[in-house]
């Protein structure tokens, strides 16, 4: 027998205020993210040569990149993204399967030990201060992450797969859905977006997929949007300080 499906109550303007008022990081989030969309107007997908030229210096050294990052990746139990992301947690929990990511770097704030781990990485990440943010990601068979979008339009997003099964036809266990459109993303090629938009992943392989993703600062932004998104890259780095993440962030 199946039950029907309850409806939800909907709230009163003053209930969602009460509920997502401006101490919630959701309040936060959306004055954010309707500063940026008024300010900056840009295609879902970029061309990372364009935006993000270092991106060739990742290319050059793929395989010792996969090696090292893989070894890790692949040996121990990363810690579950939920653990960072406390509020995503509906987003790929729902079915039971965790979302395995490793930090290199949170909007500017380091994971020494983590870095340490792939020395090839930690490398290019001195060398580029304008990724503020790096973390190897595993997603494990089956996993879906539901649609959704990102809040900061400062930063692109990039994605380096280093260890996903090709389908043929030109179909991978990358699957992104961006926009209305799929990609999929093969080894080795990297790939440049703006996560603002509307998008979801599945990884419809029986075997793990294992991605790098950077969050690379937008250097097209006008002098104001600047200022305000390092305020946030700042507020971000106090707040994972505060909550003591370098311990709760190795492998386990």
């Amino acid at each position: 027998m199946v039950r029907p499906k309850k409806k939800r109550k909907k709230r009163s303007p003053i209930q969602r205020l009460i509920r997502w008022g401006p101490w919630h990081y959701r309040f936060w989030r959306e004055i954010a993210r309707w500063c940026y969309e008024k300010s900056l107007h840009n295609p879902a997908v970029v061309a990372a040569d364009e935006s993000f030229p270092a991106h060739r210096e990742l290319l050059e050294s793929y395989q010792q990149i996969r090696q090292e990052t893989l070894e890790v990746a692949l040996a121990g139990r990363l810690p579950a993204f939920g653990e960072f992301v406390e509020q995503q947690r509906t987003l790929y929990e729902f079915d039971g399967k965790v979302w395995g990511v490793l930090p290199l770097r949170g909007y500017g704030y380091n994971y020494p030990a983590n870095q340490a781990l792939i020395p090839a990485l930690r490398s290019f990440l001195q060398r580029h201060p304008n990724v503020v943010s790096a973390a190897v990601s595993l997603f494990p068979p089956g996993l879906v992450l539901r649609p959704h979008k990102g809040a900061f339009k400062g930063v692109w997003r990039y994605h380096l797969p280093l260890y996903a099964e090709d389908f043929g036809d030109g179909r991978s266990s990358c699957e992104l859905m961006i926009d209305g459109n799929t990609y999929y993303l093969q080894e080795g090629e990297g790939f440049l977006w703006d996560d603002t938009f509307m998008h979801a992943a599945t990884n419809r392989s029986n075997q793990p997929r294992v991605v790098l993703l950077f969050d690379v600062f937008r250097n097209d932004q006008p002098f104001w949007l600047v200022g305000m998104s390092w305020i946030f890259i700042s507020a971000a780095q106090i707040w994972q300080h505060l909550l003591n993440k370098r311990q709760r962030a190795g492998l386990q």
